[in-house]
């Protein structure tokens, strides 16, 4: 996670992937994914739609957010997917009632 890219010409001047990402707001990335969290709840938007306008507002591109979203963010957005038929639903083992 903590990926050097270079910024600039000159190849000391390195910064982490983590905070070209995050901007250095966020220490990590339960941070992260709990403020888009809270945001999109505190806007009434969806989990995913927030995610990509925080991509957005800060030039980032989506993929990069990628390994800053936690399994329970992850989850909710896919929820989010399934609910807007946008993604099949898991199937369970359970039988119906």
């Amino acid at each position: 996670m903590n990926e050097e890219v270079p910024i600039a010409q000159d190849p000391n001047d390195l910064v982490t992937l983590e905070y070209i990402v995050t901007k250095g707001d966020f220490s990590n990335s339960t941070e992260f994914s709990m403020y888009i969290e809270k945001q999109a709840v505190l806007r009434n938007i969806g989990y995913f739609e927030m995610l990509l306008e925080y991509c957005e507002d800060n030039a980032i591109e989506p993929i990069a957010v990628a390994s800053f979203v936690t399994s329970s963010l992850k989850e909710k957005i896919r929820a989010e997917a399934e609910e807007m038929n946008l993604l099949k639903k898991k199937k369970s083992n359970k039988l119906p009632p």
